[in-house]
């Protein structure tokens, strides 16, 4: 009896060393398994890049995510990119929130004048897209000039919105006007008081020479720039200061008077503004027939008539071209807003942000990118296609890459703005003379400089 007992319990002794065997093998199977995860996530850690863009169409978000970010995300296991849609309405309040905490997106999405604004905050890039490290750089134009801060690139270039001067020749040649867009400010002068029409039943303009950006005022800030630039003026001074008593930004300033007065008149006897019209100013009001009222316009081409539009058969692009009679340093100019991506320094994967921009700035991205929204390319090689195939838009094209001039380098260009704005607005009211608005300028700037 002993002994059976004895077998029976070496029997079970067996087996539950068996099962005992059995189950750690099962045991340790299982640990291995559960560990490859953290060998593959050691590899291919789970990362998103994320973006943030401002006011693009919905071709452009619908590119990005069709097409960019899948290719973008296979070449690169376990990264996922995000992007978020935001506004230009409250920009300056998202990003300085962004800043502030030291955290957000990874490429953000800036105006031409802000690397002035935010070019501390934002990344050295150079090393990632510079001309060391990417050839492709050598393909933009003068937009990326709008992408750096103290010399070194902080992202890349969109594209470049310039500011033209349009002109409708038909209108011009029954106002008497021969001789093409004016290339002087005497010329300038001239034509606002020969193709400028008043009507003496409303005492208002029904045909206005040159519409600069606003029509009514003929003193927006833009427009005093391009007409500064195209002198040969420097907003600096050597030590930094601003320039505004230069003889060539009193000259410029004189310039906006005299235009303003040689179409309403002075300021107590000025006649009403032209009335408002369907489509661009300087097109033809289909149910109407009449034109709109603009002989030229000094904007930029989303002001203009879509290319489709007849009346194009009659319409110049010309840049501004200064007074080269009285400022030997004039050139011709069309002043350009070019939108751009940066990477702020906060970022944790600048790396993978330029790899990004690469791909999505590729002599076909950048071209189909802009072709979403029918903008020109800020790199040369990128305008072909729908390009070249518009005349209006590869005329543009050439223009801004030859005498293409940003907002690149303006200091607390916001303030600028609304110190400019006040003090030119007092122009035209003849509130104050072109000697005091330009020194308001020079004061108030420097005030916002500290300076």
């Amino acid at each position: 009896m002993q002994k059976k007992l004895f077998v029976l319990f070496s029997l079970l002794v067996l087996a539950s060393l068996v099962l005992a065997a059995c189950g750690g093998a099962a045991t340790e199977e299982a640990a291995m398994t559960e560990e490859a995860p953290a060998e593959e996530a050691a590899s291919g850690e789970a990362t998103t890049l994320k973006i943030y863009l401002l006011d693009y169409t919905p071709d452009t978000i619908a590119w990005l995510n069709e097409e960019i970010n899948p290719a973008f995300e296979a070449a690169h296991p376990g990264v996922t990119v995000e992007i978020t849609e935001g506004s230009w309405s409250g920009w300056d309040t998202t990003f300085s929130g962004f800043f502030a905490a030291g955290e957000g997106p990874d490429i953000i999405n800036l105006g031409s004048e802000m690397n002035t604004l935010y070019g501390e905050n934002l990344a050295d890039m150079e090393a990632y897209l510079g001309a060391g490290a990417w050839d492709e750089i050598s393909n933009f134009g003068p937009a990326i000039e709008n992408a750096k801060y103290e010399g070194a690139l902080r992202g890349l270039p969109i594209f470049t919105a310039p500011r033209y001067v349009f002109c409708r020749t038909d209108l011009m040649e029954a106002a008497g006007w021969t001789t093409g867009t004016p290339q002087n400010f005497a010329d300038w002068k001239s034509f606002a008081s020969t193709a400028s029409v008043i009507d003496p039943a409303t005492n208002s303009l029904t045909q206005q020479a040159l519409v600069p950006v606003d029509a009514g005022s003929m003193a927006d800030w833009q427009w005093w720039l391009l007409v500064y630039y195209s002198l040969g003026g420097e907003l600096y001074k050597a030590d930094g200061t601003p320039n505004f008593d230069s003889p060539e930004a009193l000259a410029a300033t004189q310039f906006l008077l005299d235009m303003r007065q040689a179409t309403y008149g002075d300021a107590v006897n000025a006649v009403g503004s032209l009335p408002a019209g369907q489509g661009s100013v300087i097109d033809v009001d289909d149910a109407t027939g009449n034109s709109n009222g603009a002989v030229c316009l000094a904007h930029s081409g989303w002001a203009a008539p879509a290319f489709d539009r007849p009346i194009w058969e009659n319409v110049t692009i010309e840049p501004f071209y200064g007074d080269p009679e009285n400022f030997p340093n004039s050139k011709p100019v069309v002043l350009a807003f070019n939108d751009w991506l940066a990477v702020p320094e906060y970022s944790q994967n600048k790396e993978l942000a330029a790899e990004w921009l690469k791909m999505a700035f590729s002599k076909e991205g950048n071209n189909k990118w802009n072709e979403t929204m029918g903008l020109i390319p800020a790199r040369n090689d990128s305008q072909y296609g729908y390009v070249t195939e518009s005349a209006q838009l590869q005329r543009e094209a050439e223009l801004a890459a030859e005498y293409g001039v940003g907002f690149a380098g303006i200091k607390e260009a916001a303030k600028l703005s609304t110190i400019m704005q006040d003090a030119l607005g007092k122009l035209i009211t003849e509130e104050l003379t072109v000697e005091e608005v330009n020194a308001k300028i020079q004061e108030e700037y420097s005030a916002a400089l500290g300076q």
